[in-house]
């Protein structure tokens, strides 16, 4: 309860805060393999993105920071930190502080023992490092890199727990007062997405017909396009929409601009592990032996996997399913196999520019046109996010009719045709059993849940929370043996060989000017990841804490 009373009084106090996102060939045109980068009409070249050492140079010469300094920290060398930083221990301790004048006399002293008992609380609940989430710019990636694109909450936290995994740090337990903010906000909206806003959503569409507020008005004859049930689900979407908004918001924020004013030590307890509590989580063998591959995709040094080419994919399981046989035989038939595999795929071409665009990768304005369109029967939907998708690859110079090998097909476009082969299956389903309906049952009556509706939602939820989830999983890390750096970390790499700005007993009076340097005199590099061979401290008897609907 401390936890959440800590983030939601943060919340409040950010948002009030001073301390302040032609002619077309019909013919079929092989594509070389692979595919040569198309020429794009010259425009503005973008500014490069801010990398890990230079956002926390730029936060650490912040002159003010939005959480209060404490006074246990007055005269003492301190440093300007973003959410990544900054425990909820401390959040606690200066909204405690903030707060504390305007309590009456006679409560302050109640006030401070409820503060020392919040903090024992705070240091004796342990939570599970596999029931946290964490926002992919605090484990090392920047804004353009494609974990902060493809990303959603399940998805998130599912990227972040393989490299925890990989790393060996399943069993690690953290004391609530050492979680950092990032890693509280980030977490609390994958648990109110699993918990409300998805089951939300699939109860609006498993909602029997409620009627129409135009039945018995001159409209009537539009009363099976208008509903009660249209209302609802505009408001749903709506709120949906806000809390996406609000949530990214606020992340932006806390990973951002200074959040408070700590010591290093502060500094260095965040989202520190517990030194004598752990727990002891089983990882399939599976799991665990695919978690020891991947890596953070980073633009610049590890080439995420959606790009790479099915050849790749099938030639790298040949070679594991060669690794689970003893006969050279076996191998050998393995091999030959996967050679035919490949030899039919070369042989095979398809048109992947009329693989429409991922609704991943829409613009703002074409997400918009989806959103709005899902409202319209019979031409939002499927139909709809395909012609988008089309248009999508048009604006950017695809030639439609360009052909390439099923074997040069990448994994992406290779995902996008499944999402969008399902996805027409469902509209077809739903729309045409719809209208089956209408005729042997007549109009619908309040009350009446569509058979075919119903089924429809949840034949959805495979799409919706399994394909787009893994889709982004897929997008949002590469294979360690990509990683140019040779570490086979990827962006996260990025943290770990970052120098920490030193903490000073003086405050910047103004921002330095452009982009800071990492020069000035620093700590010692952050923490890396824990080796797997560390010897674990006590195993505490007790289960962790588990997602609900996801373990």
């Amino acid at each position: 309860m401390s936890a959440v009373a800590t983030l939601t009084a943060f919340s409040a106090s950010a948002f009030t805060s001073n301390g302040t996102a032609a002619v077309i060939n019909p013919a079929l045109v092989p594509a070389p393999a692979p595919v040569a980068e198309k020429a794009a009409p010259k425009s503005p070249k973008a500014p490069e993105p801010e990398t890990y050492q230079e956002r926390i140079d730029r936060i650490a010469q912040s002159p003010r920071s939005l959480l209060a300094p404490l006074q246990e920290n007055q005269g003492k060398a301190t440093v300007c930190v973003s959410g990544e930083f900054t425990s909820l221990s401390v959040v606690y301790d200066s909204l405690f502080e903030s707060l504390l004048p305007s309590l009456p006399p006679q409560l302050r002293q109640n006030a401070y023992a409820a503060r020392d008992a919040a903090h024992r609380d705070m240091k004796r609940l342990n939570v599970s490092t596999l029931a946290i989430s964490d926002n992919p710019m605090a484990l090392g990636a920047d804004s353009a890199d494609p974990s902060m694109t493809y990303r959603g909450p399940v998805s998130q936290w599912i990227v972040t727990q393989l490299l925890k995994i990989r790393d060996g740090q399943e069993n690690e337990a953290i004391p609530l007062g050492n979680i950092t903010l990032t890693q509280a906000v980030e977490t609390v909206w994958l648990y109110l997405f699993v918990t409300v806003v998805a089951p939300v959503k699939l109860a609006v569409q498993l909602t029997p017909f409620l009627g129409s507020p135009l039945t018995g008005t001159a409209l009537d004859s539009y009363q099976g396009y208008f509903t009660y049930n249209t209302i609802l689900q505009l408001a749903v979407q709506g709120g949906v929409l806000g809390s996406q908004y609000l949530y990214q918001g606020i992340s932006n924020m806390v990973m951002n601009q200074c959040v408070a004013r700590v010591t290093e030590d502060q500094r260095e307890q965040a989202g520190r592990p517990s030194d004598d509590v752990t727990y002891h989580i089983d990882i399939p063998a599976a799991v665990r032996a695919a978690a020891g591959q991947l890596a953070l995709a980073d633009n610049d040094n590890c080439r995420q996997i959606g790009t790479l080419p099915l050849s790749r994919i099938v030639t790298r399981t040949g070679e594991y399913a060669q690794q689970l046989v003893t006969t050279d035989a076996q191998k050998q038939k393995i091999a030959s196999e996967t050679n035919a595999i490949l030899a039919k795929m070369r042989a095979t071409q398809v048109p992947h520019n009329l693989i429409p665009a991922d609704p991943a990768d829409f613009t703002q304005l074409e997400s918009f046109a989806s959103l709005v369109g899902s409202l319209i029967p019979y031409v939002g939907g499927a139909p709809l996010d395909i012609t988008i998708g089309l248009k999508h690859n048009l604006d950017q110079g695809d030639n439609p009719f360009e052909t390439v090998s099923v074997a040069d097909l990448t994994v992406t476009k290779s995902l996008t045709a499944a999402y969008y082969s399902y996805y027409l299956s469902l509209y077809l389903f739903t729309t045409v059993g719809g209208l089956a309906e209408g005729q042997i049952l007549g109009s619908p009556t309040v009350g009446f849940l569509s058979p075919t509706r119903a089924i429809g939602a949840v034949a959805a939820l495979p799409l919706t929370y399994g394909l787009v989830n893994y889709h982004n999983v897929i997008r949002s890390m590469c294979l360690n043996e990509d990683d140019t750096t040779g570490t086979g970390r990827g962006a996260q790499v990025n943290r770990d060989n970052a120098v920490l700005p030193s903490a000073s007993t003086t405050t910047p009076t103004v921002a330095r000017p452009g982009r800071p340097s990492s020069s000035a005199p620093s700590s010692a590099p952050r923490r890396g990841a824990s080796s797997p061979t560390s010897t674990p401290a006590p195993v505490i008897p007790g289960l962790p804490i588990r997602i609900p609907g996801i373990n």
